[in-house]
C-alpha cells in the first residue's frame, strides 16, 4: 500500500505470478476481488509453487521477506463493497 490507497498493480502481479496467468488487460477487466478470494482458499489447500518453494527458503533460512505494516486485504474490501475492481 501506498500512503492509505492499495498497491493495485502488486494485488494483479502477486495474483498472475501465483496463478500463472498473463497479466493483460483482459484480465484487468475480468478480474474481481471476490474471484481473488475464491483462487486464495483455493491455494490455501492447494499451494502453488512460488508459495511453497518461499516457505522452504524461509524454513530453511535462506530468505526473510519482509514484514508489511498494515493489512491490505482488509483495505482494499472497505474501499470496494461489490467486490469489482
Amino acid at each position: 500500500m501506498k500512503g492509505d490507497a492499495p498497491d493495485f498493480d502488486r494485488i494483479v502481479a502477486h495474483y498472475c505470478q501465483m496463478s500463472g496467468e498473463a497479466w493483460t488487460d483482459a484480465l484487468e477487466a475480468e478480474l474481481t476481488f471476490v474471484k481473488i478470494f475464491a483462487r486464495h482458499a483455493y491455494w490455501r489447500k492447494n499451494p502453488p509453487a512460488p508459495v511453497l518453494l518461499s516457505a522452504l527458503a524461509i524454513g530453511l533460512g535462506c530468505w526473510k521477506p519482509e514484514r508489511r505494516a498494515t493489512d491490505a486485504v482488509a483495505a482494499l474490501r472497505g474501499l470496494f463493497p461489490s467486490g469489482r475492481i
